[in-house]
């Protein structure tokens, strides 16, 4: 039997602020969550923001980006939600964003620069998880 997942897209306030974001995500995950991204290198600020608590499983060149440019792929444990506004107003520079409440670092490991497609991993393992529309005007939150 094949599962079909149930996809609600939530409209976002145009000037939504950090606390009425944080809200909004805290109503699906009050728990904290985990956020998977391919955090490109012309995003250093964020990295070095994130230093002691991204977990990088691997790096490699980003496709369709030119000049190449290196890809950090990893993870962050969001327990508070401290991250999550940081990377939503990153959302519309980064490619490759997810959020989720499952641990999905070990299917992780299978992406790399001929396999990029983080989205289809957690599609393919029916995990439940939520990302950014474009410009950031909503969220898709997937689940199964």
């Amino acid at each position: 039997m094949e599962y079909v997942p149930y996809i609600r897209e939530i409209l976002l306030d145009e000037e939504i602020d950090e606390q009425e974001f944080v809200n909004t995500f805290n109503k699906f995950y009050k728990q904290g969550c985990y956020i998977y991204a391919i955090i490109p290198e012309y995003e250093q600020e964020l990295l070095e923001e994130l230093a002691s608590d991204f977990n990088e499983l691997n790096k490699f060149p980003l496709p369709r980006v030119f000049p190449r440019e290196i890809g950090h792929l990893g993870y962050v444990k969001d327990n508070l939600n401290k991250y999550i506004f940081e990377f939503y107003l990153r959302s519309t520079t980064m490619d490759h964003l997810v959020f989720s409440e499952t641990d999905a670092t070990e299917l992780l490991r299978n992406i790399n620069k001929k396999n990029v497609h983080i989205y289809k991993l957690f599609e393919l393992n029916r995990i439940p998880h939520i990302t950014i529309g474009p410009d950031g005007q909503w969220l898709n939150v997937v689940e199964y």
